[in-house]
């Protein structure tokens, strides 16, 4: 018996020389592509902090977009990447019934970021934002339009949260 299971060692062997193959340990797994991102994680605002959170429109609504102005800094979906922009001074607020608009420079500055709309209602959390277009321009010309909605909301501070309801 121990001839045959030798014999057989040795013919598999000889089989893995012939074809290449040494035994050993098994190849590791290939390494997988990054995952794609569609949708921010939740974002909070610090007290005394505004920012623009915006949706997806469609069936799922992802979040794609939040502004922190205090942290001049925006996170925005983009081709499956979340990326991180700075956030130049903005002037004046968002008022009932006029436009807005806010443009960032991509990180590598082969991108350029446009967000156009309307501020319509004002809602529990602040005012609404409608008509919102992302625009998204490449360095060879080509744009990406996506439409966005949500709302423009401040979180006010415990001091002056008291202060408002004397």
């Amino acid at each position: 018996m121990r001839w045959i299971i030798a014999g057989l060692s040795a013919l598999a062997l000889s089989a893995c020389a012939a074809t290449g193959l040494q035994p050993g340990p098994a190849p590791a797994p290939a390494q997988s592509a990054p995952e794609r991102v569609t949708s921010l994680p939740p974002q909070s605002l610090p007290d005394g902090s505004c920012g623009v959170f915006l949706f997806g429109v469609g069936e799922r609504h992802p979040f794609v977009v939040f502004e922190n102005e205090r942290a001049r800094r925006a996170l925005i979906v983009h081709d499956g990447a979340v990326h991180e922009l700075e956030v130049a001074a903005q002037s004046g607020a968002f008022v009932m019934g006029q436009s807005f608009s806010r443009v960032y420079a991509g990180p590598t500055r082969d991108q350029t970021f446009t967000l156009t709309g309307e501020v319509a209602e004002e809602t529990g959390s602040g005012p609404r934002l409608t008509n919102v277009l992302l625009r998204v321009r490449e360095s060879d010309g080509s744009e990406t339009v996506r439409p966005l909605g949500g709302v423009y909301s401040c979180r006010q501070g415990a001091d002056r949260l008291a202060a408002s309801r004397l």
